[in-house]
């Protein structure tokens, strides 16, 4: 019997109702397109026949008095080598584009219990278009069109689908968001803005939809099937049984107030990212399913630099007893100081949807943040103690202070310290101090560093260099020496080594259309015992036409045989055990299909006429959190990046986004960080403000950090 046929037909629900949709938004950009034309075509007609009005000033210039200039009499050829699909496009209408990748990859591994090779071959396609009336529209779409089944477990899918609808207008003030398809649960604004405790929105197949109105109202709504992203380069979706829904509002109610609540449920659905275990049968996941159900009321109160929110949450879950939980964060901001702090109590026991949310914690927080032109200090203390008695009590502490000592060189300090206070010997400490020195050269950062704990110890030296090069070419670089010692058994010789590390990343354009990026990573003991490892990854681009271009990603990791001391008895003295080699490597070709439409002349949020530029980035895992991304750190897959409200697309398997035009000027950029794995987070949504200039690329890196 065929077991597949049901899951594809409820899968393909979506799809249907998508192209529906698709169809009827084009029909009506078509329409609104038609109107503007005759609208534009009426005035050139009454401007024709003299109409009323102030006379233009010789010149061309407006009745103002203003006159545009324009470099060489507007007669510069359009820069299209970064990417801009304009020259030879249609510039009427609004702006719309589209991109479309066919992928293949390919995976495989060496050495013992080698897994065997992968292969992944598929579409991903995504779309932008604007409209005067009916709001910014975007669609991304993926399809596995071969490959190996059963990349993550048995019931993974073969593609992913979602439309996006934002700001679409509606009298007295009111706007419209809507979203259908493989999506993530919407959380109020209010909900969205907590510095210390995060109500994560889960992944499901599904609606959402969000209204905005007057006095800052503010309704959101979702429902659908739980689930997961996977794949390699095409980000397919599985679903996990079971269903979730929320509901939530929020209300200004006076000047300096906001107040909202949300609720959330989830049904006979598995615990959000539990594998799932081939031994439990096809499709089962290792734990059982929950059921949830969970209220929250916020509300918050802000003037100018101040700000106190208080939150109470309420569930149960899988029908026990009621859990709360209730914290208050702080921010009073004055000057070059911002202090935030808060207490919090949370019972164990409390999920949001199909996912469990840190709680059996009680405690509070304070943190300090000094800005100034030359000084820059940080301080933070969180103290966390188990409700149940059965988790961990501790105290974490971290500091910075940095100080410019001339225009081009600073220096500062880093210092992390845990202390436990169950006994079983987790406290850790390190220290950490950098020069910075920028020159003719580039920037340099020369830095030490020293990390205990009760089985580790770790000395660092490294150096690394931001090299400053020719327009189109770019490249850091990084050396260190590790002194890594240890002690399994109190008694027992340490085990140890002294590693050298090297690392770099960079690109070139070494054509306006053939471009290269890459990064490589060597370790190697250079005294007593650790495994050597080698990364490297390198990236070409080659647009072959304003709408063709092709990729072609490789890259190769691989730890070295090796021998350490294993202890297998307290009684006996450690054995040297021979470890085999492993490696991984694989590569990816992608043929990508690029156009848009309105083009330069009708960027994203602009009209007709208005200049514009490139906006693309990263967002990546701040391993060393200090603020940059470094070679080595990794990119976030799967991640949605939205522009000022209305404009949307996801990362690839890099981490990268890319926006080919929007309207030059002031943009704020935020992220759904639904997909971040944990316990990675992004303050504030992530949100970046950034300047777009005319016929430039605005290159922007968004680094998500460790939940502490």
């Amino acid at each position: 019997m065929n077991t597949r046929a049901p899951r594809l037909t409820r899968r393909a629900w979506p799809w249907l109702v998508a192209c529906v949709a698709l169809a009827a938004a084009g029909a009506a950009g078509a329409a609104e397109a038609a109107g503007a034309g005759e609208a534009a075509d009426t005035e050139r007609a009454a401007g024709a026949v003299g109409a009323t009005g102030p006379p233009a000033p010789p010149g061309g210039g407006s009745p103002s008095g203003y006159q545009d200039r324009l470099i060489d009499g507007g007669n510069l050829a359009p820069d299209v080598s970064s990417g801009d699909l304009v020259a030879g496009s249609d510039a009427s209408g609004a702006a719309r584009s589209i991109r479309i990748d066919a992928l293949a990859s390919g995976l495989s591994q060496s050495g013992a219990n080698a897994a065997p090779e992968v292969h992944e071959n598929g579409v991903v396609a995504d779309a932008q278009w604007d409209t005067r009336n009916w709001g910014a529209w975007s669609a991304d779409g993926a399809l596995r069109l071969s490959g190996d089944a059963g990349i993550i477990g048995p019931r993974d899918s073969r593609g992913s689908f979602v439309i996006h609808q934002r700001a679409m207008p509606f009298d007295d003030g009111w706007q419209a968001d809507n979203t259908l398809g493989d999506l993530n649960s919407p959380l109020i604004g209010l909900a969205r803005a907590q510095p210390r405790f995060v109500l994560p929105g889960s992944g499901m197949l599904g609606v959402t939809t969000e209204w905005r109105g007057p006095s800052g109202l503010q309704l959101v709504a979702g429902a659908g099937e739980p689930g997961i992203y996977s794949g390699i380069k095409v980000p397919t979706f599985t679903t996990l049984g079971g269903s979730v829904v929320s509901a939530g509002a929020q209300y200004q109610p006076a000047a300096h107030w906001i107040v909202g609540g949300e609720y959330a449920a989830a049904q006979n659905a598995n615990i959000y990212y539990q594998p799932l275990d081939a031994a439990a049968g096809p499709g089962q996941a290792a734990n059982s399913r929950i059921d949830s159900s969970t209220a929250l009321l916020s509300a918050a109160w802000q003037d100018g630099g101040n700000r106190a929110q208080m939150n109470l949450i309420d569930g149960t879950l899988n029908h026990g007893g009621n859990a709360v939980g209730v914290w208050l964060d702080g921010v009073h901001a004055r000057g070059a100081l911002t202090q935030s702090f808060g207490a919090f109590r949370v019972d164990p026991g409390l999920a949001w949807g199909n996912q469990l949310i840190a709680s059996d914690l009680q405690g509070g927080y304070y943190r300090a943040d000094y800005q100034t032109r030359r000084w820059s200090a940080d301080f933070g203390v969180d103290e966390v103690l188990s409700v149940s008695g059965h988790g961990v009590d501790s105290t974490f502490v971290n500091g910075g202070l940095r100080r410019q000592l001339l225009r081009d060189t600073g220096v500062g300090a880093i210092a992390n310290l845990l202390l436990a206070h169950d006994g079983s010997h987790n406290s850790a400490w390190s220290l950490q101090g950098y020069a910075d020195q920028a020159d003719a050269l580039g920037t340099v950062r020369l830095q030490a560093g020293y990390a205990s704990s009760a089985q580790t110890h770790d000395a660092s030296v490294t150096v690394q260099q931001d090299w400053s090069l020719r327009t189109g070419w770019r490249l850091s670089s990084a050396a260190g020496l590790d002194r890594i010692s240890g002690e399994d058994i109190p008694g027992q010789p340490q085990q140890g080594a002294t590693i050298v590390r090297l690392a770099a990343y960079g690109g070139a354009d070494l054509s306006a259309r053939l471009s290269l990026v890459g990064s490589v990573q060597w370790a190697q003991a250079i005294a007593g015992r650790a495994a050597p490892n080698t990364n490297a990854d390198v990236t070409l681009n080659y647009q072959a036409s304003r709408n063709w271009a092709v990729l072609f990603s490789y890259y190769e990791n691989r730890t070295g045989s090796w021998t350490p001391l294993v202890v297998n008895s307290p009684i006996n003295p450690p054995l040297a055990t021979p470890q085999a080699s492993q490696g991984q490597r694989g590569w990816f070709l992608t043929v990508r299909y690029q156009d848009a439409r309105g083009g330069h002349f009708v960027p994203l949020g602009g009209t007709a006429g208005s200049g514009s530029g490139r906006l693309s980035g990263v967002i990546y895992l701040d391993a060393n959190e200090n603020g940059r991304y470094d070679a080595g750190e990794t990119g976030a897959a799967n991640v949605t990046v939205v522009v000022d409200g209305r404009f949307s697309v996801r990362t690839d398997a890099s981490g990268r986004f890319d926006f080919p035009a929007v309207i030059a000027g002031h943009h704020v950029i935020t992220v759904q960080s639904d997909n971040l794995p944990l316990p990675w987070a992004l303050a504030d949504s992530g949100r970046t403000e950034v300047e777009v200039q005319t016929r430039d690329r605005t290159e922007v890196a968004i680094g998500a950090r460790r939940i502490k």
